[in-house]
């Protein structure tokens, strides 16, 4: 017999899947709580009871992997290498000790590979990748000897992997890989679909921005305007290949931070073989101001012939609230702000308690221009996976607060009958 137990369904944050056979028990993600949930269940695996023999991750957001450490050491955690680096790289960049010291312990991690199965007892795991707002994230495809179950994780098809021209036509790059890859062009079932719903409910009217769109708007921004600071996630690679690419495309230069230079090699690293790979070839650590007596001559030296380049030839620099004196420091310049990221942390209404009043008086004291693609599936794109996935059984709606509103998606009466609210 198969369980199917899925925790904090109705909430976007902490998400938790646990699926048992009588042979063996896998849990899907192991996440925290977006800040400030008020509706958040407090609900955590009872680790020692429960027996769970191996954990697999979606992909590297907190709220998919945040809790990570309070898996006990002797279970086995599936990831993809990418998303193994990235967190490493974050919590180096918040020097988690105690993090670090379980992701150096490399004795129970495996690196997953896409369209490579793991088999966990009489459980089979195929991962398949999915276009999100995180490099290399997962679907996984699950087979126990009863059922066959997709896990979709978090989804899109409006960032640069997201659709794909099939017999001439463009359509969404997880509905191909579902009808084509997972279900062998209906030689496979699927009985439980276990999907995202993040943007349910949203206007029917709304904007579809894709990252194609922001890149095109970005290049035409930075001709009249080459003195950008950018607020944006260091693991957003979609956002920040566009970024890169308006600011070559007008050649200005492009600065960060350490940390978010090393996650650019992540990116570049692993998608060397790919068509369109994510190179970011001329970037530059920036160079803070350092009026210490003792600080090297070199080091003034170039410091100085930086700022001239910035000055000459553009800029787009990757800042925080905490950067003010860097944008003090080119107050003379037409300078601009640009925030790429989810509105709530800047919108009180929005975000609740997710809101950062330091990021936000940040943004408003220098008027930023919000330009920004979301990382999740638009409700048309959910009907389509529900559709091409076809499920038999059961439809699960995950990382939503609204999952009464699967019943209002363009899909067949059948598919709403079978919606499971949990």
């Amino acid at each position: 017999m198969t369980d199917i137990k899925v925790f904090k369904s109705s909430q976007i944050g902490g998400n938790i899947t646990m699926i048992s056979t009588e042979q063996a028990k896998i849990v899907i993600d192991y996440g925290e709580d977006l800040p400030g949930d008020t509706a958040a269940d407090p609900y955590s695996i009872d680790w020692e009871h429960e027996q769970v023999d191996a954990v697999f991750f979606t992909h590297y957001h907190a709220d998919h992997i945040g809790r990570f450490t309070e898996i006990p050491e002797h279970i086995p955690l599936y990831m993809s290498e990418p998303t193994y680096l990235v967190i490493k790289n974050h919590y180096t960049r918040c020097r988690d000790s105690a993090a670090l010291t379980r992701l150096d312990d490399m004795s129970n991690i495996g690196f997953m590979e896409p369209e490579v199965s793991v088999s966990v007892g009489d459980i089979v795991i195929t991962p398949y990748i999915v276009d999100h707002s995180a490099y290399c994230s997962f679907m996984f495809y699950i087979e126990t000897p009863e059922k066959t179950i997709l896990h979709t994780g978090d989804y899109r098809d409006q960032g640069r992997h997201g659709r794909r021209i099939v017999n001439g036509e463009s359509i969404p790059a997880i509905v191909d890989t579902i009808r084509h890859r997972i279900k062998e062009d209906g030689v496979r079932d699927i009985d439980v679909l276990i999907t995202e719903g993040t943007m349910i409910g949203l206007p029917s009217d709304i904007r579809k921005y894709t990252e194609e769109d922001m890149q095109a708007e970005l290049t035409k921004l930075f001709r009249d305007h080459r003195y950008i600071f950018l607020v944006i996630s260091s693991s957003n690679a979609d956002s920040l290949l566009s970024f890169y690419r308006a600011a070559t495309a007008n050649g200005m230069g492009f600065y960060a931070g350490e940390g978010m230079l090393d996650q650019l090699k992540i990116f570049s690293r692993f998608s060397a073989g790919w068509d369109e790979p994510y190179e970011f070839d001329h970037t530059w650590p920036i160079l803070k101001k350092n009026d210490n007596a003792n600080v090297s001559d070199k080091y003034k030296r170039a410091y100085a012939g930086q700022r001239r380049h910035m000055k000459e030839e553009g800029f787009v620099v990757v800042v925080s609230e905490k950067d003010e004196d860097l944008l003090e420091e080119f107050s003379d310049l037409d300078t601009m702000l640009i925030y790429s990221m989810w509105s709530g942390y800047i919108n009180k209404e929005a975000g609740g308690e997710a809101y950062n009043a330091g990021l936000a008086q940040f943004c408003s004291r220098h008027d930023a221009k919000q330009i920004h693609v979301s990382g999740h599936a638009f409700p048309s794109l959910i009907s389509e996976v529900i559709q091409s996935a076809d499920p038999r059984e059961m439809i699960i709606p995950i990382h939503t607060d609204n999952p009464l509103g699967f019943l209002d998606l363009s899909i067949s009466e059948e598919h709403k009958r079978i919606i499971k609210i949990v």
